[in-house]
């Protein structure tokens, strides 16, 4: 027989490969491998002993500091980069010789720490880069202009459009076209708007004055409100001086006055549905209505029946007892044949003759 290999000549490669395939092997068959938690544990577990298989004590253990180093080095790696990017110092740009600082954008202002303000030699425009740029030449500038619309302007980019459109030469007067007002109340002025007053001849100006404010961005007034007590005073001021004092007798006065031209009223509907009724119009009448005007539909049937217990009760609204026969908790009997109590037996008796009516 050929003489075995020795293990120590293994590579790390062969070594992994084969402890992969263990792990293959022993987990081979496993249901929900990616779904069930404790499936996905036992897994672990198996790696875990399979790549700790042939290891002493202080291998692993040497392993496992070495892996809390790493993981220690690649924390405290993060931390100086979020650092980095929080304080991370600003440079001072350099402006070659020739150059007007104030086409440059100050940089201290693009990460907003800036606190020189309108006395920066630098610019605080953040457009001033777009329009320092040379032309594109495989770029159409004309959507740019059309993706540029009004809603996107402010004030001053507002005058800023209309100086650039250089128009109005023979503007003669001070008042401003209402075409232009129209345009930019609804939204409609913009790099390609036109003026229906014949264009850049119209006499017009097409620029707003200094200070104005657009419609929809006037704030509501806020209306005047008055307290209860206030408008109390005004409406009683209204009333005038010719009035009844409100008294005792006065106020008893009004009540009674009241009161007999309410029962009038009622006394007049009454009539009015009497009226109705013997004319056959029934169509606003209730049911209480039809049995107060016609009382011959109650014609009490069922009463026929009825037994009256009134002749069987006592002076005191008990009943008379037909013996003397009594127990111990004071009920009398009929006779001696029977245990039920005499009373009773009528109200059985009176139960019975009303469900039979």
């Amino acid at each position: 027989m050929p003489p075995k290999k020795n293990d120590k000549g293994k590579s790390k490669k062969t070594e992994t490969k084969q402890k992969q395939k263990k792990v293959e092997d022993l987990t081979f068959g496993l249901k929900n491998k990616n779904k069930s938690a404790k499936v996905r544990n036992y897994v672990e577990q198996v790696k875990n002993q399979v790549n700790n298989s042939g290891k002493s004590k202080d291998d692993r253990a040497n392993e496992t500091r070495r892996k809390a180093q790493e993981a220690k080095k690649e924390e405290e790696k993060r931390k100086q980069q979020e650092f980095m990017d929080l304080f991370k110092p600003v440079q001072q740009q350099k402006v070659p010789f020739g150059v007007d600082p104030k086409t440059v954008l100050c940089e201290f202002f693009k990460a907003g720490t800036c606190t020189r303000g309108s006395k920066c030699k630098f610019s605080h425009d953040k457009a001033v880069e777009r329009k320092s740029e040379k032309i594109d030449l495989y770029t159409d500038m004309r959507d740019a202009k059309k993706a540029d619309t009004m809603d996107k302007w402010d004030q001053k980019k507002l005058e800023e459009v209309t100086l650039s459109k250089h128009g109005n030469p023979r503007t003669t007067t001070t008042i401003v076209c209402k075409y232009f007002l129209e345009a930019i109340e609804n939204g409609k002025y913009g790099w390609f708007w036109e003026c229906p007053n014949g264009g850049d001849k119209c006499i017009y100006r097409h620029a707003l004055p200094p200070g104005f404010v657009l419609k929809k961005d006037k704030k509501p007034e806020e209306k005047e409100e008055i307290s209860l007590e206030e408008f109390l005073e005004t409406e009683r001021h209204k009333l005038g001086t010719n009035l009844t004092p409100v008294t005792l007798e006065s106020f008893q006065k009004w009540k009674q006055e009241r009161k007999q031209r309410k029962e009038a009223e009622e006394l007049k509907a009454q009539q009015a549905k009497e009226r109705a009724f013997k004319a056959g119009k029934m169509s606003n009448m209730s049911g209480r209505d039809f049995f107060e005007f016609n009382p011959q539909l109650d014609d009490g049937e069922g009463d026929d029946d009825s037994f009256d217990f009134a002749q069987y009760r006592n002076a005191d609204g008990g009943y008379q007892q037909a013996a003397d026969y009594s127990d111990k908790r004071g009920n009398s009997y009929d006779d001696a044949e029977t245990s039920e109590p005499l009373a009773e037996k009528l109200d059985d008796l009176s139960i019975n003759t009303n469900n039979k009516a």
